[in-house]
């Protein structure tokens, strides 16, 4: 009748070449400003994909995942604002996600 509680399928995705995942960490005045709606604003144009969250220590966590040169100027963006102040921003490259197709905000 209804189906309300199935899930969705997830749908495994060919990646461009040079596709890469990283995790950043943002310290700073980074919770409280919009800076999650900013990551994502400025990550979903240039096909982006990936989440980012606000951690219980005032710092907040991204992945992001497309090509390099777009990563960079995300995050080169997110420097330029001026509400914005990152103190430090740890980065490591992870495993891509194959089944992500979006950009999202995690509360």
């Amino acid at each position: 009748m209804f189906n309300l509680f199935k899930k969705k399928e997830k749908i495994k995705r060919e990646l461009s070449p040079g596709t890469i995942r990283k995790e950043f960490h943002f310290e700073g005045n980074v919770q409280n400003i919009g800076f999650r709606f900013e990551v994502q604003s400025h990550a979903m144009p240039l096909s982006i994909t990936g989440y980012a969250k606000n951690n219980d220590d005032g710092s907040v966590t991204a992945q992001l995942q497309g090509n390099e040169k777009n990563i960079n100027k995300v995050i080169k963006s997110l420097q330029s604002i001026d509400r914005i102040q990152i103190d430090s921003i740890t980065e490591k490259e992870i495993p891509l996600d194959y089944y992500e197709n979006d950009f999202s905000i995690i509360y």
